[in-house]
């Protein structure tokens, strides 16, 4: 796991001073080595070309020298991002067609891989990836993610200048300009709270994209022109969901596991007391390979998670390591550090404000490594919020009552989920022309304060930036879309920064493209009496029964918000009180002021989000 920034200059020169100090903002994606190249490519005009790159590694696979990017192999070279988890049956492949290799790990591989079948040859690779391969004899650059998009890359391109980076802040360092917050993803924010990505590649970052998941970009150095280049899409068509599919599940997971179990680092495991974590494990136990994984817990003391955590490990006969998080002693300071890392707004929630202290402890025990749950619960149907209302509506859409009605039945022990499920069939009889997924626009709760004369006309009329909410087509294209450009691209982005804001890579088995197939099983298959991810839950019996097989009441990852708000009022405050960028949205003097007085005010979600753009801007310089 690496971070890199590639630069381009047209009839021009590279700006040292200012690539030094955009690598520098990396080094903490890469802190086991460092590199760098540049050179000029001569255009058929007699134009010339500069070219650099300033890469960061982590060194996971064949942690030598000799592994370190940017690689050149002739006259491509290559800087990386990620693993290619079946790069030794690669390798191998690639040697029998003649191919030589110098090195033992992926990167290379990769290399090889390009050079003879183009980006056409990662659809036979299995993991995640961002990179840019520049062709010296081709004059172009190749940038291209991974299926789902696990890690990240950035570009910007304007008349003389081109850039592309794992991060944004790295890019507008090197261009010497100050960010600037996109108006209508600033707005989408403070009306709803998330920012899911954009179909067209645009951030919320004016003249900021991405490289959207499964992509490929072509950059043409003498005409200099972008254009697309074959994409990598998930294959999602059904497997038939049978014993032999059940069978065939069970296959692909172990297979998955035992892949990203490949490194020459030390490797550990985030044990959350729930189901897909405790799954991962229950599949090392079975293949003999437990104790080859360290691993972690965090104890943030307001569920029965860490419990089921412990006994899931003790039921493998390790031990997992406890952290506590301290909300006492987060401070603004590593608020800030937070928002620095994320460079994007985000919910205060424990997915980021609390696991970076997880983390911090992992990488101090010199594990750079960890395999998580991620997408396990976006693929088999673990969010209630999301996934009900969806199974419901597509059923009655079929004109299956009987269906609808017994798991309203079999949750009725669940306040929660049936209060769900009653109100997406009563949606669907008495709107079902409006998108069932209307639901998802979370009902304020009562001791939420009414703040909505603060803000902007242009705010309120903001539309949410989750496709979910305007979705109309049945149960299986929603969690298709769900995954690639709803909740669980939130997910990979928070996780990706809070682990790398520690150097530590993670790894997620479910995430293997081979799984994908299980996004189209239906909602017959994954809800099934009281229990959701059935199709999940029913593997324990393959690998080894865990006490968190029929678990229901998995909270998750909690943050404190309100212990942290309280203790650091008047420094937060003043910090929302100098946001420019919020100034032009809400009445900021107003909001400030009555926050001062009152605590449902501070608490608010409102107030929330405005603590959050006002610390990404101090802390990249935006502006509005």
């Amino acid at each position: 796991m690496c971070g890199f920034i590639v630069a381009l200059a047209r009839h021009g020169h590279i700006d040292r001073e200012r690539l030094a100090a955009a690598s520098r903002l990396l080094r903490h994606r890469g802190p086991d080595a460092f590199g760098e190249a540049s050179w000029e490519v001569t255009c058929p005009d007699g134009s010339r070309i500069g070219i650099a790159i300033a890469h960061h590694r982590l060194s996971i696979i064949d942690p030598t020298a000799r592994s370190d990017q940017p690689m050149r192999r002739g006259t491509c070279v290559l800087a990386y991002n990620g693993e290619i988890y079946n790069f030794r049956q690669l390798r191998a492949d690639l040697a029998a067609r003649g191919m030589q290799f110098a090195t033992d790990g992926d990167s290379e591989v990769l290399l090889a891989l390009l050079a003879e079948r183009g980006v056409a040859g990662l659809a036979e690779a299995n993991g995640m990836w961002a990179f840019c391969a520049v062709d010296e004899t081709g004059r172009s650059l190749i940038a291209a993610r991974d299926r789902y998009g696990k890690k990240p890359l950035f570009y910007y391109i304007d008349d003389t200048v081109a850039c592309f980076a794992s991060e944004i802040a790295p890019i507008s360092t090197y261009l010497g300009r100050r960010l600037r917050f996109d108006r209508a993803a600033l707005d989408a924010y403070l009306a709803h709270g998330w920012l899911f990505p954009r179909a067209d590649a645009r951030t919320h970052f004016v003249d900021i994209k991405q490289v959207t998941p499964g992509a490929s970009l072509r950059f043409e150095l003498a005409t200099w022109t972008l254009g697309a280049g074959p994409a990598l899409a998930l294959e999602v068509n059904p497997p038939s969901y049978s014993r032999d599919g059940e069978r065939d599940l069970a296959a692909l997971l172990a297979d998955a596991v035992r892949l990203r179990l490949i490194a020459d680092r030390k490797i550990g495991l985030l044990l959350s007391g729930g189901v897909d974590s405790s799954l991962i494990l229950s599949v090392l136990a079975h293949l003999g390979l437990a104790d080859q994984v360290q691993c972690y817990t965090g104890d943030a003391g307001k569920s029965e998670d860490a419990r089921y955590a412990k006994a899931a490990a003790a039921a493998v006969g390790i031990t997992t390591t406890m952290i506590p998080i301290d909300y006492g002693a987060t401070s603004v300071s590593k608020f800030l550090a937070v928002c620095r890392h994320q460079e994007k707004p985000f919910p205060l929630i424990g997915n980021v404000l609390g696991l970076p202290q997880l983390y911090a402890a992992i990488a101090a025990d010199d594990v750079p490594v960890v395999l998580d749950g991620t997408g396990a619960d976006e693929i088999f149907g673990g969010y209630p919020e999301r996934t009900y209302p969806l199974a419901v509506a597509d059923t009655l859409q079929r004109g299956d009552q009987r269906w609808v009605d017994g798991l309203i039945d079999a949750n009725a022990d669940d306040p929660r989920v049936s209060q769900i499920c009653r109100q997406a069939r009563a949606h669907h009889v008495q709107s079902p022309e409006r998108p069932i997924l209307s639901l998802l626009e979370p009902a304020t709760p009562e001791e939420e304060p009414d703040l909505r004369h603060l803000l902007a006309c242009d705010v309120l009329q903001a539309p949410s930036s989750d496709p979910l909410t305007r979705f109309r087509g049945n149960f299986t294209d929603a969690l298709i879309l769900d995954a690639t450009r709803g909740r669980m691209q939130e997910w990979l982005w928070q996780n990706d920064r809070t682990a790398m804001q520690a150097g530590v890579e993670n790894r997620s088995p479910f995430l293997d493209h081979r799984l994908a197939r299980y996004l189209a099983t239906g909602p017959a298959a994954k809800l099934i009496g009281p229990w959701n991810k059935y199709e999940l839950r029913t593997l324990f019996n393959k690998f080894r029964p865990m006490p968190t097989q029929w678990r229901r009441d998995k909270q998750g990852f909690r943050w404190v918000y309100g212990r942290f708000l309280r203790s650091n009022r008047n420094e937060l405050l003043d910090l929302v009180a100098a946001s420019k960028a919020l100034a032009s949205r809400l009445d900021l003097a107003a909001l400030v002021a009555s926050a001062r007085r009152h605590d449902e005010v501070l608490l608010s979600e409102l107030m929330q989000r405005s603590i959050c753009i006002a610390g990404i801007e101090a802390e990249l310089g935006c502006e509005l």
